[in-house]
């Protein structure tokens, strides 16, 4: 178990979260920042981002020390997929859990165009971007921004199962894809449920409430749509991502790397989800309740 992890599972969360300010902020001190070349330098030969790739982007800009505006995130990574790559990022509008937000909200409409994510910095710049398109989805949304966009995004709102066949998540299953964290651990993974969506009553247990929620979405030309999601029960919280990916998940499917002072990863799309899949069929899952 790292620090972090360690002291996460005794502190208060308040203190938590100051502590790690504290520290990246001594990261910022201790560690030059981060140049252009540097950062390109981390995409190619370290995370081994390529021309071409689809790549599902998990970021958290403030820990990444940057010594560069960090609009140039986004134009340096659509620079490296290049015409043919594809860019998707989590842009759902909300923090913590769907059954909390949707409880407080039932009849918010969630507007494609103008909801902001609240996934961060980085997300909400590429939903903005001009060739961006952003998926239908009330509780799961995604935005996507290359020659791919619209295939994986297009049907994502047509199935209750969030992350299910209709998904981003599993259409990148057809591409040269990988899922990349920036300044982020592997806890932000959320390609891990689309497990639990393609199995369904195979998955070792029931995360999904049984009755979908009815949620009204605003479409790209202004049309109200019902949009039907399933969602986790309250009592799916014990999920332990980071030690499931150490002990069950090899570094030639998913590697995490620590890099002056902040956290990257990258995660191979297609072996990391025959990989889950056979554990699951073993009942080995991210969940720490399977673990006897």
């Amino acid at each position: 178990m790292s620090i972090a992890n360690f002291l996460y599972s005794f502190l208060p969360k308040e203190t938590f979260i100051k502590l790690r300010k504290l520290y990246y902020s001594a990261v910022s001190i201790i560690y030059k920042p981060l140049t252009e070349e540097n950062f390109k330098t981390i995409l190619e030969n370290k995370l081994g981002i390529t021309n071409g790739k689809v790549v599902f982007v998990h970021s958290s800009i403030d820990k990444m020390n940057l010594g560069f505006p960090t609009y140039k995130v986004l134009s340096i990574l659509l620079d490296i997929v290049g015409p043919q790559g594809t860019l998707l990022f989590p842009a759902w509008q909300y923090k913590g859990r769907a059954i909390d937000y949707l409880e407080k909200n039932p009849e918010k409409i969630f507007d494609v165009i103008k909801t902001p994510t609240a996934m961060g910095l980085l997300p909400e710049i590429a939903r903005r971007h001009k060739m961006a398109l952003r998926s239908l989805h009330p509780t799961s949304s995604i935005v996507a921004i290359g020659k791919h966009a619209e295939a994986l995004i297009s049907t994502h709102h047509l199935s209750v199962y969030p992350c299910g066949a209709l998904s981003p998540y599993y259409k990148m299953l057809k591409y040269d894809s990988a899922i990349i964290g920036l300044g982020e651990k592997t806890v932000s993974l959320s390609f891990v449920h689309c497990i639990e969506n393609i199995m369904k009553d195979q998955f070792p247990i029931k995360t999904l409430q049984e009755t979908p929620f009815r949620f009204n979405v605003k479409d790209y030309i202004g049309n109200i749509i019902e949009v039907k999601t399933m969602i986790p029960y309250k009592a799916i919280q014990n999920r332990n991502i980071p030690g499931y990916m150490k002990k069950h998940i090899s570094k030639t499917i998913c590697k995490s790397i620590k890099y002056r002072g902040s956290n990257y990863f990258v995660a191979d799309t297609k072996k990391l989800y025959d990989r889950m899949l056979e554990l699951a069929k073993d009942n080995i899952t991210i969940y720490e309740l399977q673990e006897h």
